[in-house]
């Protein structure tokens, strides 16, 4: 009976942290996100840090990995 009810819990977690982890992709706005690299391609470096600009406007898209 324990091990029935420890399976049923580990498949209710696992299936729980699947929804989570598709939640936080599908969470991205690919709009803001295309605005992103599109301010990145036209970064001049020697005037601003780029990749700084672009991890800040990827993540304010609600994007979590640039």
């Amino acid at each position: 009976m324990i091990r029935k009810k420890s399976t049923l819990l580990a498949l209710c977690a696992f299936a729980f942290g699947i929804g989570m982890a598709t939640t936080a992709i599908a969470a991205c706005n690919n709009t803001c996100r295309l605005g992103c690299e599109r301010a990145y391609s036209l970064c001049d470096p020697a005037t601003t840090d780029c990749e700084l600009n672009y991890n800040r406007c990827y993540r304010g898209c609600g994007c979590v990995i640039p």
